[in-house]
Protein backbone atom coordinates (compact mmCIF):
# COMPACT_ATOMS: atom_id res chain seq x y z
CA UNK A 1 0.00 0.00 0.00
CA UNK A 2 1.63 3.68 -0.39
CA UNK A 3 3.81 5.09 2.10
CA UNK A 4 2.12 6.46 5.31
CA UNK A 5 3.41 9.82 4.37
CA UNK A 6 2.01 9.65 1.15
CA UNK A 7 -1.47 8.97 2.55
CA UNK A 8 -1.48 11.68 4.82
CA UNK A 9 -0.34 14.36 2.54
CA UNK A 10 -3.25 12.95 0.43
CA UNK A 11 -5.58 13.77 3.06
CA UNK A 12 -4.53 16.67 4.42
CA UNK A 13 -3.36 18.43 1.90
CA UNK A 14 -7.07 18.81 -0.03
CA UNK A 15 -8.61 19.19 3.54
CA UNK A 16 -6.53 22.31 4.04
CA UNK A 17 -6.84 23.61 0.40
CA UNK A 18 -11.11 22.62 0.80
CA UNK A 19 -10.89 25.29 3.70
CA UNK A 20 -8.68 27.58 1.90
CA UNK A 21 -11.38 28.06 -0.76
CA UNK A 22 -14.10 28.28 1.64
CA UNK A 23 -12.62 31.52 3.21
CA UNK A 24 -11.58 32.87 -0.21
CA UNK A 25 -14.89 31.68 -1.74
CA UNK A 26 -17.46 32.95 0.47
CA UNK A 27 -16.07 36.17 1.44
CA UNK A 28 -17.31 37.44 -1.83
CA UNK A 29 -21.22 37.39 -3.10
CA UNK A 30 -19.12 37.27 -6.79
CA UNK A 31 -15.85 35.87 -6.82
CA UNK A 32 -13.92 36.25 -10.12
CA UNK A 33 -13.80 34.00 -12.80
CA UNK A 34 -10.00 33.47 -12.20
CA UNK A 35 -10.28 33.05 -8.73
CA UNK A 36 -13.25 30.14 -9.57
CA UNK A 37 -10.52 28.89 -12.37
CA UNK A 38 -7.31 28.86 -9.49
CA UNK A 39 -9.27 26.80 -7.15
CA UNK A 40 -10.53 24.30 -9.39
CA UNK A 41 -7.94 23.14 -10.74
CA UNK A 42 -6.16 22.74 -7.36
CA UNK A 43 -8.52 20.70 -5.89
CA UNK A 44 -9.13 18.93 -8.86
CA UNK A 45 -5.20 17.50 -8.40
CA UNK A 46 -5.46 16.93 -4.25
CA UNK A 47 -8.93 15.69 -4.92
CA UNK A 48 -7.71 13.59 -7.97
CA UNK A 49 -4.15 12.30 -6.00
CA UNK A 50 -6.85 11.41 -3.17
CA UNK A 51 -8.82 9.07 -4.43
CA UNK A 52 -6.12 7.50 -6.59
CA UNK A 53 -4.47 6.66 -3.35
CA UNK A 54 -7.72 5.53 -2.11
CA UNK A 55 -8.24 2.91 -5.05
CA UNK A 56 -4.77 2.13 -5.49
CA UNK A 57 -4.88 -0.55 -2.14
CA UNK A 58 -7.82 -2.85 -3.36
CA UNK A 59 -6.71 -2.44 -7.25
CA UNK A 60 -3.31 -3.25 -6.36
CA UNK A 61 -5.09 -6.33 -4.10
CA UNK A 62 -7.37 -7.86 -7.04
CA UNK A 63 -4.06 -7.15 -9.74
CA UNK A 64 -2.23 -9.55 -7.58
CA UNK A 65 -5.36 -12.24 -7.77
CA UNK A 66 -5.83 -11.56 -11.82
CA UNK A 67 -4.74 -14.93 -14.18
CA UNK A 68 -1.29 -14.08 -15.45
CA UNK A 69 -0.55 -11.46 -13.19
CA UNK A 70 2.90 -10.34 -12.79
CA UNK A 71 3.38 -7.67 -10.03
CA UNK A 72 5.73 -6.69 -7.84
CA UNK A 73 5.75 -6.89 -3.93
CA UNK A 74 4.78 -4.73 -1.74
CA UNK A 75 7.98 -3.98 -0.36
CA UNK A 76 9.50 -2.64 -4.07
CA UNK A 77 7.18 -0.10 -3.79
CA UNK A 78 9.72 1.68 -7.28
CA UNK A 79 9.61 -1.41 -9.68
CA UNK A 80 5.17 -0.85 -8.67
CA UNK A 81 5.16 2.49 -9.48
CA UNK A 82 7.94 2.29 -12.24
CA UNK A 83 5.64 -0.53 -13.93
CA UNK A 84 1.64 1.54 -12.86
CA UNK A 85 3.74 4.37 -15.10
CA UNK A 86 4.98 2.55 -17.61
CA UNK A 87 4.04 3.16 -21.24
CA UNK A 88 4.56 -0.10 -22.77
CA UNK A 89 5.78 -3.43 -20.93
CA UNK A 90 9.09 -4.56 -23.25
CA UNK A 91 8.49 -8.46 -22.09
CA UNK A 92 5.60 -9.24 -23.44
CA UNK A 93 5.86 -10.87 -27.07
CA UNK A 94 4.23 -8.71 -29.14
CA UNK A 95 2.92 -8.76 -32.04
CA UNK A 96 3.04 -13.16 -31.39
CA UNK A 97 4.57 -15.23 -33.95
CA UNK A 98 1.28 -16.42 -35.05
CA UNK A 99 0.26 -13.27 -35.91
CA UNK A 100 3.33 -12.40 -38.04
CA UNK A 101 2.94 -15.06 -39.71
CA UNK A 102 -1.06 -13.51 -41.35
CA UNK A 103 1.89 -10.50 -42.28
CA UNK A 104 2.04 -10.06 -45.95
CA UNK A 105 5.95 -10.48 -46.38
CA UNK A 106 7.06 -7.00 -47.10
CA UNK A 107 5.86 -6.14 -43.50
CA UNK A 108 8.32 -8.33 -42.13
CA UNK A 109 11.36 -6.92 -40.29
CA UNK A 110 14.66 -7.99 -39.91
CA UNK A 111 16.53 -7.63 -36.59
CA UNK A 112 19.47 -7.65 -38.65
CA UNK A 113 19.27 -3.72 -39.24
CA UNK A 114 21.61 -2.54 -36.64
CA UNK A 115 20.65 0.45 -33.71
CA UNK A 116 22.16 3.05 -36.02
CA UNK A 117 20.03 2.28 -39.12
CA UNK A 118 16.85 1.94 -37.39
CA UNK A 119 16.30 4.89 -39.59
CA UNK A 120 16.49 2.85 -42.81
CA UNK A 121 13.45 0.68 -43.90
CA UNK A 122 13.97 -2.87 -45.09
CA UNK A 123 13.19 -2.20 -48.47
CA UNK A 124 16.71 0.67 -48.15
CA UNK A 125 14.62 3.80 -47.94
CA UNK A 126 15.28 6.26 -45.80
CA UNK A 127 13.85 8.59 -43.46
CA UNK A 128 11.32 6.00 -42.28
CA UNK A 129 10.68 5.63 -38.40
CA UNK A 130 11.38 2.46 -36.65
CA UNK A 131 11.56 3.32 -32.73
CA UNK A 132 12.81 2.12 -30.27
CA UNK A 133 11.72 0.81 -27.16
CA UNK A 134 10.60 3.54 -24.13
CA UNK A 135 12.42 2.31 -21.57
CA UNK A 136 14.48 -1.37 -20.57
CA UNK A 137 16.76 -1.80 -23.32
CA UNK A 138 20.39 -2.77 -22.44
CA UNK A 139 23.23 -1.59 -23.94
CA UNK A 140 24.89 -3.75 -26.16
CA UNK A 141 28.62 -5.03 -26.17
CA UNK A 142 30.94 -4.37 -28.14
CA UNK A 143 30.98 -7.86 -29.86
CA UNK A 144 27.57 -7.53 -30.51
CA UNK A 145 27.65 -4.16 -32.37
CA UNK A 146 30.28 -5.51 -34.00
CA UNK A 147 28.14 -8.74 -34.68
CA UNK A 148 25.16 -6.24 -35.82
CA UNK A 149 27.13 -4.01 -38.05
CA UNK A 150 28.61 -6.74 -39.98
CA UNK A 151 25.54 -8.40 -40.70
CA UNK A 152 24.11 -7.37 -44.11
CA UNK A 153 21.73 -4.42 -43.65
CA UNK A 154 17.71 -6.35 -44.16
CA UNK A 155 16.54 -9.32 -46.11
CA UNK A 156 13.07 -9.89 -46.99
CA UNK A 157 14.06 -12.89 -48.81
CA UNK A 158 14.92 -15.26 -46.14
CA UNK A 159 12.45 -18.24 -44.94
CA UNK A 160 9.21 -17.68 -43.52
CA UNK A 161 9.81 -19.22 -40.83
CA UNK A 162 13.20 -17.32 -40.14
CA UNK A 163 11.24 -13.96 -40.67
CA UNK A 164 9.01 -14.38 -38.14
CA UNK A 165 11.33 -15.25 -35.55
CA UNK A 166 13.47 -12.25 -36.64
CA UNK A 167 10.72 -9.82 -36.39
CA UNK A 168 9.58 -10.97 -33.05
CA UNK A 169 13.13 -10.48 -31.94
CA UNK A 170 13.18 -6.85 -33.61
CA UNK A 171 9.97 -6.43 -31.88
CA UNK A 172 11.35 -6.71 -28.64
CA UNK A 173 14.39 -4.43 -29.69
CA UNK A 174 12.89 -1.89 -32.14
CA UNK A 175 9.19 -1.94 -31.28
CA UNK A 176 8.77 -1.95 -35.19
CA UNK A 177 5.33 -2.50 -34.86
CA UNK A 178 4.74 0.33 -32.67
CA UNK A 179 1.80 -0.42 -30.29
CA UNK A 180 2.18 -0.43 -26.52
CA UNK A 181 1.11 -3.14 -24.46
CA UNK A 182 0.55 -3.90 -20.94
CA UNK A 183 -0.72 -6.87 -18.43
CA UNK A 184 -4.09 -6.65 -17.41
CA UNK A 185 -2.56 -6.79 -14.33
CA UNK A 186 -1.64 -3.31 -14.88
CA UNK A 187 -4.31 -1.77 -16.80
CA UNK A 188 -6.51 -2.35 -13.07
CA UNK A 189 -4.05 -0.34 -11.58
CA UNK A 190 -4.14 2.61 -14.30
CA UNK A 191 -7.83 2.01 -14.64
CA UNK A 192 -7.70 3.36 -10.99
CA UNK A 193 -5.73 6.46 -11.57
CA UNK A 194 -8.09 7.62 -14.10
CA UNK A 195 -11.28 6.69 -12.29
CA UNK A 196 -9.60 8.70 -9.27
CA UNK A 197 -8.85 11.74 -11.13
CA UNK A 198 -12.35 11.65 -12.72
CA UNK A 199 -13.99 11.49 -9.60
CA UNK A 200 -11.25 14.66 -8.40
CA UNK A 201 -12.41 16.76 -11.15
CA UNK A 202 -16.34 15.56 -9.96
CA UNK A 203 -16.07 16.60 -6.58
CA UNK A 204 -13.75 20.09 -7.05
CA UNK A 205 -16.78 20.56 -9.33
CA UNK A 206 -19.61 20.80 -6.78
CA UNK A 207 -17.31 22.16 -4.08
CA UNK A 208 -16.47 25.51 -6.06
CA UNK A 209 -20.09 26.02 -7.08
CA UNK A 210 -20.85 25.03 -3.61
CA UNK A 211 -18.86 27.46 -2.34
CA UNK A 212 -20.02 30.04 -5.24
CA UNK A 213 -23.38 31.72 -4.64
CA UNK A 214 -22.50 33.12 -8.33
CA UNK A 215 -21.70 29.49 -10.12
CA UNK A 216 -23.86 26.16 -10.26
CA UNK A 217 -22.53 23.11 -12.01
CA UNK A 218 -25.30 23.85 -14.64
CA UNK A 219 -23.16 26.58 -15.40
CA UNK A 220 -20.46 24.44 -16.01
CA UNK A 221 -22.44 22.10 -18.35
CA UNK A 222 -22.59 19.39 -15.47
CA UNK A 223 -26.71 18.86 -15.70
CA UNK A 224 -28.37 15.63 -15.34
CA UNK A 225 -27.01 13.26 -17.66
CA UNK A 226 -28.64 13.30 -20.81
CA UNK A 227 -29.26 9.81 -22.39
CA UNK A 228 -29.53 11.48 -25.94
CA UNK A 229 -26.75 13.33 -25.61
CA UNK A 230 -24.55 10.41 -24.04
CA UNK A 231 -25.71 8.00 -26.77
CA UNK A 232 -25.20 10.43 -29.75
CA UNK A 233 -21.94 11.15 -28.60
CA UNK A 234 -21.07 7.58 -28.21
CA UNK A 235 -22.04 6.63 -31.83
CA UNK A 236 -20.72 9.21 -33.53
CA UNK A 237 -17.45 8.80 -31.54
CA UNK A 238 -17.43 4.99 -32.56
CA UNK A 239 -18.62 6.34 -36.70
CA UNK A 240 -15.79 8.37 -37.47
CA UNK A 241 -13.00 5.95 -36.19
CA UNK A 242 -14.72 3.25 -37.81
CA UNK A 243 -14.46 5.39 -40.87
CA UNK A 244 -10.79 6.02 -40.00
CA UNK A 245 -10.47 2.32 -39.59
CA UNK A 246 -12.10 0.97 -42.77
CA UNK A 247 -10.31 3.46 -44.28
CA UNK A 248 -6.58 2.60 -43.49
CA UNK A 249 -7.33 -1.45 -44.01
CA UNK A 250 -8.34 -0.27 -47.17
CA UNK A 251 -4.95 2.09 -47.90
CA UNK A 252 -2.70 -0.51 -46.81
CA UNK A 253 -1.85 0.85 -43.61
CA UNK A 254 -2.78 -1.82 -41.30
CA UNK A 255 -3.53 -5.68 -41.24
CA UNK A 256 -6.13 -7.16 -39.32
CA UNK A 257 -4.47 -10.72 -38.24
CA UNK A 258 -6.71 -11.60 -34.94
CA UNK A 259 -10.15 -10.96 -33.28
CA UNK A 260 -10.50 -11.17 -29.28
CA UNK A 261 -7.01 -11.44 -27.97
CA UNK A 262 -5.05 -10.46 -24.64
CA UNK A 263 -1.49 -9.93 -25.18
CA UNK A 264 -0.65 -12.14 -21.95
CA UNK A 265 -2.73 -15.45 -23.59
CA UNK A 266 -3.72 -16.76 -19.97
CA UNK A 267 -5.46 -13.42 -19.32
CA UNK A 268 -8.80 -13.12 -18.98
CA UNK A 269 -10.27 -10.80 -22.36
CA UNK A 270 -13.37 -10.15 -20.70
CA UNK A 271 -11.44 -8.96 -17.41
CA UNK A 272 -8.82 -6.89 -19.40
CA UNK A 273 -11.81 -5.47 -21.57
CA UNK A 274 -13.76 -4.36 -17.91
CA UNK A 275 -9.64 -2.26 -16.90
CA UNK A 276 -9.86 -0.79 -20.33
CA UNK A 277 -13.33 0.31 -19.91
CA UNK A 278 -13.03 1.67 -16.62
CA UNK A 279 -9.51 3.38 -17.79
CA UNK A 280 -11.26 5.50 -20.75
CA UNK A 281 -14.68 6.32 -18.71
CA UNK A 282 -12.30 8.36 -16.53
CA UNK A 283 -10.25 9.65 -18.83
CA UNK A 284 -13.01 10.99 -20.88
CA UNK A 285 -15.24 12.52 -17.60
CA UNK A 286 -11.84 14.28 -15.86
CA UNK A 287 -10.40 15.45 -19.24
CA UNK A 288 -14.09 16.62 -20.79
CA UNK A 289 -14.87 18.43 -16.95
CA UNK A 290 -11.21 19.96 -16.78
CA UNK A 291 -10.86 21.24 -20.29
CA UNK A 292 -14.27 21.16 -21.94
CA UNK A 293 -16.51 22.95 -18.43
CA UNK A 294 -14.32 24.80 -16.46
CA UNK A 295 -11.32 25.79 -18.90
CA UNK A 296 -13.02 26.66 -22.24
CA UNK A 297 -17.21 27.62 -20.29
CA UNK A 298 -15.51 29.17 -17.82
CA UNK A 299 -13.33 31.06 -19.83
CA UNK A 300 -15.81 32.35 -22.05
CA UNK A 301 -17.53 33.93 -19.39
CA UNK A 302 -14.65 35.31 -17.87
CA UNK A 303 -12.93 36.82 -20.64
CA UNK A 304 -16.63 37.89 -21.84
CA UNK A 305 -16.66 39.81 -18.21
CA UNK A 306 -13.07 41.85 -19.26
CA UNK A 307 -13.87 42.04 -22.99
CA UNK A 308 -17.20 43.76 -22.50
CA UNK A 309 -16.24 47.50 -22.60
CA UNK A 310 -13.52 46.85 -25.87
CA UNK A 311 -16.19 46.15 -28.15
CA UNK A 312 -19.29 47.87 -28.96
CA UNK A 313 -21.98 45.23 -28.89
CA UNK A 314 -22.05 42.41 -26.09
CA UNK A 315 -22.68 39.51 -29.36
CA UNK A 316 -19.77 40.56 -30.57
CA UNK A 317 -17.65 40.55 -27.32
CA UNK A 318 -19.20 37.25 -26.64
CA UNK A 319 -18.20 36.12 -30.29
CA UNK A 320 -14.49 36.85 -28.82
CA UNK A 321 -14.81 35.46 -25.83
CA UNK A 322 -15.22 31.93 -27.55
CA UNK A 323 -12.85 32.62 -30.12
CA UNK A 324 -10.33 32.80 -27.61
CA UNK A 325 -11.57 30.31 -25.19
CA UNK A 326 -11.46 27.63 -28.03
CA UNK A 327 -8.06 28.49 -28.30
CA UNK A 328 -6.86 28.48 -25.31
CA UNK A 329 -8.93 25.58 -24.26
CA UNK A 330 -7.61 23.47 -27.29
CA UNK A 331 -3.86 24.83 -26.62
CA UNK A 332 -3.68 22.98 -23.53
CA UNK A 333 -5.60 20.20 -24.34
CA UNK A 334 -2.71 19.47 -27.04
CA UNK A 335 0.20 20.63 -25.15
CA UNK A 336 -1.26 17.77 -21.76
CA UNK A 337 -0.16 15.32 -24.40
CA UNK A 338 2.86 16.56 -25.15
CA UNK A 339 4.98 13.83 -23.62
CA UNK A 340 2.66 11.00 -24.97
CA UNK A 341 4.53 8.33 -26.22
CA UNK A 342 5.51 9.02 -29.69
CA UNK A 343 4.03 12.29 -29.48
CA UNK A 344 5.60 14.64 -32.53
CA UNK A 345 4.32 18.45 -33.79
CA UNK A 346 1.72 16.51 -36.04
CA UNK A 347 0.00 14.79 -32.92
CA UNK A 348 -0.28 18.66 -31.12
CA UNK A 349 -1.63 19.86 -34.11
CA UNK A 350 -4.28 17.15 -34.82
CA UNK A 351 -5.04 17.13 -30.98
CA UNK A 352 -5.20 21.14 -31.16
CA UNK A 353 -8.34 20.30 -33.99
CA UNK A 354 -9.80 17.94 -31.37
CA UNK A 355 -9.81 20.70 -28.93
CA UNK A 356 -11.87 22.61 -31.01
CA UNK A 357 -14.23 19.78 -32.04
CA UNK A 358 -15.27 19.64 -28.29
CA UNK A 359 -15.61 23.36 -27.55
CA UNK A 360 -18.33 22.88 -30.46
CA UNK A 361 -19.88 20.15 -29.41
CA UNK A 362 -20.34 21.98 -25.80
CA UNK A 363 -22.00 24.71 -27.54
CA UNK A 364 -24.21 22.48 -29.70
CA UNK A 365 -25.56 20.55 -26.91
CA UNK A 366 -26.70 23.94 -25.23
CA UNK A 367 -23.43 23.97 -22.72
CA UNK A 368 -23.86 20.26 -21.57
CA UNK A 369 -20.69 18.16 -21.66
CA UNK A 370 -22.77 14.95 -21.89
CA UNK A 371 -21.91 15.02 -25.79
CA UNK A 372 -18.23 15.65 -25.66
CA UNK A 373 -17.88 12.79 -22.97
CA UNK A 374 -20.20 10.40 -25.03
CA UNK A 375 -17.49 11.17 -27.89
CA UNK A 376 -14.69 10.81 -25.94
CA UNK A 377 -15.55 7.61 -24.50
CA UNK A 378 -16.72 6.23 -27.55
CA UNK A 379 -13.52 7.81 -30.06
CA UNK A 380 -10.99 6.10 -27.55
CA UNK A 381 -12.54 2.74 -26.44
CA UNK A 382 -13.48 1.73 -29.95
CA UNK A 383 -9.76 3.07 -31.29
CA UNK A 384 -7.87 1.43 -28.92
CA UNK A 385 -9.87 -1.90 -27.37
CA UNK A 386 -12.28 -2.69 -30.04
CA UNK A 387 -10.24 -1.90 -33.23
CA UNK A 388 -6.70 -2.53 -31.68
CA UNK A 389 -5.37 0.82 -32.89
CA UNK A 390 -3.39 2.79 -30.60
CA UNK A 391 -5.64 5.86 -28.59
CA UNK A 392 -2.35 8.65 -27.87
CA UNK A 393 -0.17 6.05 -27.13
CA UNK A 394 -1.93 4.28 -23.89
CA UNK A 395 -1.24 0.98 -23.71
CA UNK A 396 -3.42 -2.13 -24.14
CA UNK A 397 -3.83 -5.20 -22.64
CA UNK A 398 -6.71 -6.14 -24.69
CA UNK A 399 -8.79 -5.81 -28.28
CA UNK A 400 -11.74 -7.56 -30.07
CA UNK A 401 -9.62 -6.82 -33.48
CA UNK A 402 -5.68 -7.30 -33.07
CA UNK A 403 -4.80 -4.95 -35.84
CA UNK A 404 -0.97 -4.52 -37.31
CA UNK A 405 0.26 -0.91 -38.10
CA UNK A 406 2.56 -1.11 -41.18
CA UNK A 407 6.22 -0.73 -40.26
CA UNK A 408 7.85 2.29 -41.61
CA UNK A 409 4.68 4.07 -42.59
CA UNK A 410 4.27 6.22 -39.02
CA UNK A 411 4.03 9.78 -41.08
CA UNK A 412 0.46 8.00 -42.26
CA UNK A 413 -1.08 6.23 -40.02
CA UNK A 414 0.40 7.70 -37.04
CA UNK A 415 3.16 5.18 -35.45
CA UNK A 416 2.90 4.67 -32.05
CA UNK A 417 1.06 7.42 -31.05
CA UNK A 418 -2.11 6.29 -33.10
CA UNK A 419 -4.61 7.54 -35.91
CA UNK A 420 -4.90 10.91 -34.14
CA UNK A 421 -1.43 11.48 -35.44
CA UNK A 422 -2.06 10.07 -38.62
CA UNK A 423 -3.05 12.11 -41.79
CA UNK A 424 -6.76 10.75 -41.89
CA UNK A 425 -7.67 12.86 -38.27
CA UNK A 426 -8.55 16.08 -39.68
CA UNK A 427 -10.71 14.83 -41.32
CA UNK A 428 -12.38 12.42 -38.43
CA UNK A 429 -12.65 15.48 -36.76
CA UNK A 430 -14.37 17.44 -39.52
CA UNK A 431 -16.95 14.71 -40.45
CA UNK A 432 -17.46 14.15 -36.74
CA UNK A 433 -18.75 17.94 -36.32
CA UNK A 434 -21.00 17.71 -39.35
CA UNK A 435 -22.50 14.83 -37.69
CA UNK A 436 -23.28 16.34 -34.72
CA UNK A 437 -24.71 19.71 -36.36
CA UNK A 438 -27.12 17.27 -38.44
CA UNK A 439 -28.13 15.55 -35.06
CA UNK A 440 -28.39 18.93 -32.88
CA UNK A 441 -29.16 21.78 -35.28
CA UNK A 442 -27.74 25.53 -34.33
CA UNK A 443 -30.97 26.02 -31.63
CA UNK A 444 -29.30 24.77 -28.98
CA UNK A 445 -26.01 26.63 -29.93
CA UNK A 446 -27.96 30.37 -29.95
CA UNK A 447 -29.93 29.60 -26.50
CA UNK A 448 -26.37 28.63 -24.70
CA UNK A 449 -24.94 32.60 -26.50
CA UNK A 450 -27.76 34.02 -26.03
CA UNK A 451 -27.64 32.92 -21.96
CA UNK A 452 -23.25 33.84 -22.22
CA UNK A 453 -24.47 37.00 -23.37
CA UNK A 454 -27.25 37.86 -20.53
CA UNK A 455 -24.30 36.38 -17.84
CA UNK A 456 -22.18 39.89 -19.03
CA UNK A 457 -25.41 42.17 -19.14
CA UNK A 458 -26.87 40.53 -15.36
Amino acid sequence: MPAKTECVVALVLPLHLTLLAWYFLTASESPSYFKLWCFYFVLDATYGHLFHTIFLVPARWIARRLPGAVVPSADEDNKLVQQEESSNDISLDWPSAGAIAKLPSDWLVSTRCSVEDRNISCDGNEGSEVPKKASGKKKKTKSQNNKSNSSPKCNNNTQSDQKSTDATKTNSEYQPYYLNHARGSTRIRQASQRIGAAMGSLLASYMICYLSASFTLEDVGLTLPVLRDLAWGFLIGLSIVTIMFIMEIWLGWIAVVGFFQTVVPNESFTINFLWDVLFHVGVSINEEVMLRGWMFTLGCRGILSMASDWFETSSTAASFSIIASIVLQSSLFSFLHLHSPGSTYVSLINLFLGGVAASINVMVAGGSLWLGIGWHFGWNIFMGHVLGRSTSGIPMSCACMEAIPRPNLPNKHGGTFGPEQGVLAPLAYIVGILLVICVFGFEEMKVWKDGLVSSCTV
